[in-house]
């Protein structure tokens, strides 16, 4: 009786596990496929013939930002949305990820960066800027993409 038990749990262990894999496996396959269609539109649509860097971005649309260089070995940043609609810019007309850190360090009391990607609103490019402020507010930085003044901003107090 005790071998049957065993048997029947190392079963059912495998299972799960079989089953957990392939649930992880579908559920990180949707968004790596969707980037994959994002480099492909890039190159395609703006003539990207190197990719350096790939990122999404949620906000109130999904974009994938393509980081590359077209057949002119101009640095370009394409955003690719759901409806694969296109918007591009020279890398050079905007502020560096580096520039856009030190500019929200500068004008708006971060004290420590979380995170920093490029996005779009309303057909804007922006950045956005997630950082810790020296009010311990976690604070999401929207700032134009030419010049990193704020489009919008948003702080979060945890309550109390």
């Amino acid at each position: 009786m005790g071998k049957k038990w065993i048997l029947i749990i190392v079963g059912v262990l495998l299972l799960a596990s079989w089953q957990a894999y392939y649930l992880y496996n579908q559920v990180q396959a949707k968004p790596a496929k969707k980037e994959a269609e994002a480099v492909e539109i890039a190159k395609k649509e703006k003539g990207l013939v190197s990719i350096s860097h790939v990122d999404h971005f949620y906000k109130n649309e999904t974009y994938y930002v393509v980081e590359g260089k077209n057949e002119h070995g101009t640095n370009m940043i394409v955003w690719v949305d759901q409806k694969k609609k296109v918007t591009s810019e020279i890398a050079k007309a905007g502020l560096s990820e580096g520039q856009m850190i030190n500019y929200v360090k500068q004008n708006y009391d971060a004290q420590k960066i979380i995170d920093s990607r490029l996005g779009m609103e309303d057909d804007i490019p922006l950045w956005e800027v997630i950082f810790i402020d020296s009010k311990d507010r976690y604070t999401y930085y929207y700032g134009y993409f030419d010049t990193g003044k704020r489009y919008e901003i948003y702080r979060l107090k945890e309550a109390e």
